[in-house]
This record gives structure tokens, C-alpha cells and sequence, in this order.
């Protein structure tokens, strides 16, 4: 799901993932420095549960389709 500007509203078109890989970002259309800086821990906990996630996905790979 892309989050929007907590200003100006507007879609950036970024996920979790990327705010966690680029915590600190400027809004394309108000200019808007959004610091998105997490824990350590709880960095390490989302790519703990994105590893969990992929490893049930190979898993099933020939039983069940994944959007």
C-alpha cells in the first residue's frame, strides 16, 4: 500500500520497504522532509517477518498462487 504526504496528501508511491531502506525522503510536491527513522530492532523484526513471508511462499510455490 503507497503512503501519502502527512502534509500535502499526495501519493509518493512508497512502501514500507522502501521508507525502511530510505528512512529520510522529500515529498516531490511540497518539498517535505519525512523522517521515517526506525529502532534497529524493529528494522530487524520487519526483515525477519519479510524472510518468514518469502520462505512460506517458496514453499507453496506449486500449490498456491500469491498476489
Amino acid at each position: 500500500m503507497a503512503l501519502p504526504c502527512p502534509f500535502c496528501r499526495t501519493p509518493l508511491g512508497i512502501d514500507l520497504t522502501f521508507i525502511l531502506k530510505h528512512p529520510i525522503s522529500v515529498c516531490p510536491n511540497c518539498r517535505t522532509v519525512l523522517d521515517f527513522t526506525v529502532d534497529p530492532e524493529i528494522k530487524k523484526k520487519f526483515d525477519d517477518a519479510i524472510k518468514e513471508i518469502d520462505d512460506i511462499k517458496k514453499k507453496y510455490k506449486g500449490i498456491a498462487k500469491f498476489g
